[in-house]
């Protein structure tokens, strides 16, 4: 359990400026960490940041506070791995979509190759997608064993569903739990099963 980390203090709070300064369009782009210190950082960060370091003396306590809050959410973000969504194209690469308390969904980007990244992003496009996860629900996660994560996954696909997908839900919810349980690194919960293809993943691993 993370218990140096307040995740309702700024972590969640970063992703609150994220996503009003982009909706007002004073943040044009992600808040990322890789080669951030080499932008022109001091008109991303938050101003109240930019204050207190300078009556501290220090500018650069600033970009310290902005690593060690993304480092933060990036952690909560690996705890979660088993929620990740696949979007590897040329480098490997995972989403998790978040729901803010403000209802705005954040993603969560990383991706590795040559180097890596770790970013956030406000979503632009929330339709049909596998999942979404209410931030609170995050954090309650983020401290669950993997059976438990699993078992959370199940009864939210099964609150979601329409009633075609409940009855296969019901019928073939031993089958599911064993597909779960094959899940790792990298496939995780969501690639292995979820409402947009409940039956093509049974019959995919031969134990429809």
């Amino acid at each position: 359990m993370d218990r140096e980390i307040d995740y309702n203090g700024l972590p969640y709070w970063i992703m609150e400026y994220c996503a009003r300064m982009q909706k007002i369009g004073k943040l044009t782009d992600s808040l990322y960490t890789d080669d951030f210190e080499y932008e022109d950082w001091q008109k991303i960060l938050p101003e109240e940041w930019l204050d207190e370091a300078r009556k501290a003396g220090d500018i650069n306590k600033a970009l310290k506070k902005y690593f060690d809050v993304m480092g933060g959410l990036e952690r909560l973000f690996w705890r979660l791995c088993n929620f990740h969504i696949d979007v590897t194209r040329t480098f490997s690469e995972q989403i998790l979509y978040l729901r803010i308390r403000t209802g705005d969904v954040i993603e969560m980007h990383y991706i590795s190759g040559q180097g890596s990244d770790f970013w956030i992003t406000l979503a632009k496009n929330t339709e049909n997608l596998p999942l979404i996860i209410d931030w609170d629900e995050a954090v309650r996660l983020s401290k669950m064993k993997r059976f438990y994560q699993a078992r959370w996954y199940f009864n939210d696909m099964y609150s979601r569903a329409d009633k075609e997908q409940k009855t296969f839900l019901e019928k073939n919810k031993d089958k599911i739990f064993f597909l779960l349980g094959l899940a790792g690194s990298w496939h995780s919960f969501v690639e292995r099963i979820n409402l947009n293809n409940l039956y093509e993943s049974l019959k995919w691993e031969n134990i429809l």
